[in-house]
C-alpha cells in the first residue's frame, strides 16, 4: 500500500491500435495537449495491449500517472492485477479514455476529433488533483473462480485486488457526539463509531460517495473522486474558448451502473457527441453544488445517466432524485429552464439523450458571466455559489426553495418556551446555531446559510421549541446572522456572577412553586451555594 500514495509527473500515452487510430489523428490530439499545458510528455506507440507493454512504457518515461487514450482492452486489463510483479505504478494512478470506441460513434469526423480532445484533456487535468490513495481507503477483495480455472488464475485468486473506498480526515470531523450526518446518509450503514470518532467501517463500505457529499465539513475524501478532481474533470470539459461541440452538456453517470457498457451501440453517449460523459462512483456523491457547479463553468445543460437494473444501490434513488428537484426548482427561480437538469435510465438512454441534446440546443443559449477561479484547495461553497449565480442572474428577490431534498434549514423557536440552555448549538455540526454570551446577557444566534436542515439541533432540545423547516430562502442566504432570543443573565446575590438565562431560572422557579418547594437559591452561584453549605474552605469540584 505505501506504493500507492505517490504521483508527481503525469504524462499521456496514445496507442494506434494498430492503425485503427491514424498518426494525424493523434499527431492533432498530441499538439492540443501540449497547446494545453506546455511540456506535458504524450508519447504515441501501437499494440500497448501485449504483455507488460504499458508497464515499460511508465518505467522508460519514468511517469508516475498516466493518461491512456486507446482500446477498451487496456482498460479492463492494464497489465496490473495479471502481472502485479511487473505493474510500474498503482492501477489507481492511472485513467483511461477509449478512443477506439469513440470512432464508432454517430458523429462527424470533426466533433469526434474535438470529442477526443476534450476527454483526454479533462482526464489530464483530472489527474492534477489526484494525491495518492492512503492505506485506510483501501478495501481488499479477492476474485470468485468463474468456470475452469488454470493454476495461473488460482495463483492470482490468492492476490488481493484493491478497491477505493472514502475515508474519513479525523482533523476536519465534528466528531460523532456533535455530527451523525454522514451516519445517517451510508445506506450501506458502514459508518460506525468509537468513541467521539467516526469511521468507515471498509468491509461493509461499497465505494457510493454518498458520505462525501452529504458531509457538511468536507471532512471525507474519496482519493479517486475527489472535489479537486472532479472540478478538473469539469472545467476541462467546458473548456472555455473552444468553439466545438455546441451546445455543449456534461452527462454524469454512475461508472458501476454503466460498466457493462462494451459496445458503441449500446453506450447512451454515442447518439449525442456534445454529451460529454463524466464518471462518479454512483450518482449518490452528485452533490447541487456539483450540478450547479456545471452551469456556473459553461455547461448548457447537465443530464445523469444511471442503468437501474444493474445499480447496486438502486433503493437509494429517491435521494439524488430529490437533489435533481432541488436544483430544477433554483434553476426555474433564475429565469432558466429547469429542463436543462434531467436523469436517464443508462439502459435505454441512447435515443433519449439524442432528443434531450436536441432540445437543448433549440432553447437560447445560457449567459451566466464568468465563474470565480477555483484553484485547488479552496472551493466555493454551496451557499457561495448560489449567491454568486443569483447575483450574476439578476434574480428577484422573496424566493423560497422547498422542492425536493433541499440541504438547508430555516428555524423558528418559541421563545414561550426557551429556557436559553444552549444544547441546540452544542449540537449543531456548522456552527449554524451558537451563542452569544457576555456579563449580563445572552443571546441564540441562527445563519441560514450555515445550516444543512440536518435537525440535529431539534433533537438536541430538551424543551422541543425548535421547529426546523427545510427550505432555502434566498433572500437570507447572505443576510446577518438572526437573533432567535436575547435574553438577561440572573446575577449571583451573593458575589455577583452570573449564573444561568433568566428564562432558565424562570421555567425551574415555576416548577419548584408547583411542587412547593424553596426557590431561594436559585439566584445563587455554585462557588457561593457550596460555601454556604461546607464552608469558606469548601473547594468547588470541577472549579
Amino acid at each position: 500500500p505505501a506504493k500507492l500514495t505517490e504521483t508527481r509527473g503525469t504524462g499521456v500515452i496514445l496507442c494506434e491500435c494498430h492503425g485503427r487510430l491514424e498518426r494525424d489523428l493523434l499527431d492533432d490530439i498530441r499538439a492540443f495537449l501540449q497547446s494545453q499545458q506546455p511540456g506535458l510528455p504524450v508519447v504515441t506507440t501501437d499494440d500497448l495491449c501485449r504483455p507488460r507493454a504499458l508497464s515499460g512504457l511508465l518505467r522508460e518515461h519514468s511517469f508516475e500517472a498516466v493518461v491512456v487514450g486507446a482500446c477498451s482492452q487496456v482498460g479492463t486489463r492494464l497489465g496490473f492485477w495479471e502481472e502485479p510483479d511487473a505493474a510500474a505504478v498503482s492501477p489507481f494512478c492511472v485513467r483511461t479514455v477509449d478512443l477506439l470506441r469513440e470512432t464508432e460513434s454517430r458523429c462527424s469526423p470533426a466533433h469526434l476529433n474535438d470529442r477526443m480532445k476534450l476527454l483526454l484533456w479533462a482526464q489530464v487535468k483530472r489527474q492534477t488533483g489526484f494525491s495518492g490513495v492512503p492505506e485506510e481507503a483501501l478495501k481488499p477483495e479477492f476474485t470468485r473462480p468463474q468456470g475452469e480455472i488454470s493454476r495461473r488464475n488460482l495463483f492470482q485468486m490468492l492476490l488481493p485486488r484493491y478497491r477505493v473506498i472514502p475515508y474519513i480526515q479525523p482533523d476536519k470531523c465534528a466528531g460523532s457526539a456533535r455530527c451523525r450526518v454522514c451516519r445517517d446518509s451510508c445506506p450501506c450503514g458502514a459508518i460506525t463509531t468509537e468513541g467521539n470518532v467516526a469511521l468507515i467501517d471498509r468491509l461493509e463500505c461499497e465505494g457510493c460517495g454518498g458520505c462525501v457529499a452529504a458531509c457538511p465539513r468536507q471532512a471525507i475524501t474519496f482519493p479517486t473522486f475527489s472535489l479537486d478532481q472532479l472540478e478538473g474533470e469539469m472545467e476541462a470539459l467546458l473548456l472555455a474558448g473552444a468553439e466545438w461541440l455546441k451546445p455543449r452538456l456534461i452527462g454524469i453517470c454512475c461508472q458501476t451502473c454503466l460498466s457493462s457498457v462494451n459496445k458503441s451501440d449500446t453506450d447512451p453517449f454515442s447518439r449525442a457527441p456534445n454529451v460529454l460523459p463524466m464518471q462518479v462512483p454512483c450518482l449518490a456523491m452528485v452533490s447541487p453544488r456539483l450540478m450547479l457547479r456545471a452551469f456556473d463553468l459553461g455547461a448548457q445543460g447537465l443530464a445523469l445517466v444511471h442503468n437501474r437494473q444493474v445499480c447496486r444501490l438502486g433503493l437509494w434513488c429517491d435521494r439524488w432524485r430529490g437533489r435533481i428537484q432541488f436544483v430544477q426548482q433554483l434553476l426555474e427561480t433564475w429565469g432558466i429552464e429547469p429542463g436543462r437538469v434531467r436523469d436517464f435510465d443508462g439502459g435505454v438512454a441512447g435515443p433519449e439523450l439524442s432528443r434531450y441534446a436536441h432540445d437543448i440546443a433549440l432553447l437560447s443559449p445560457l449567459s451566466i458571466g464568468p465563474s470565480q477561479p477555483t484553484p485547488l484547495t479552496t472551493h466555493l461553497s454551496l451557499p457561495s455559489l448560489v449567491s454568486s449565480l443569483t447575483n450574476r442572474l439578476a434574480a428577484s428577490s422573496g424566493h423560497v426553495i422547498s422542492a425536493g431534498s433541499v440541504p438547508f434549514g430555516r428555524l423558528e423557536l418559541d421563545r414561550s418556551q426557551c429556557t436559553g440552555c444552549g444544547l441546540c448549538a452544542l449540537d449543531c455540526p456548522t456552527a449554524a446555531l451558537r451563542i452569544a454570551s457576555n456579563a449580563d446577557s445572552i443571546r441564540l444566534l441562527f445563519e441560514h446559510q450555515s445550516c444543512v436542515g440536518c435537525g440535529q439541533c431539534v433533537k438536541a432540545c430538551p424543551e422541543e421549541c425548535l421547529r426546523l423547516e427545510n427550505v432555502l430562502d434566498l433572500d437570507r442566504l447572505k443576510g446577518p446572522a438572526e437573533n432567535l432570543l436575547e435574553d438577561g443573565m440572573v446575577m449571583c446575590t451573593e458575589c455577583g456572577a452570573a449564573v444561568a438565562p433568566r428564562a432558565m431560572i424562570d421555567s425551574l422557579r415555576s416548577k419548584l412553586d408547583a411542587g412547593g418547594a424553596p426557590w431561594s437559591q436559585l439566584e445563587v452561584c455554585p462557588a457561593c451555594r457550596s460555601k454556604s453549605v461546607f464552608g469558606s474552605n469548601a473547594i468547588l469540584v470541577g472549579a
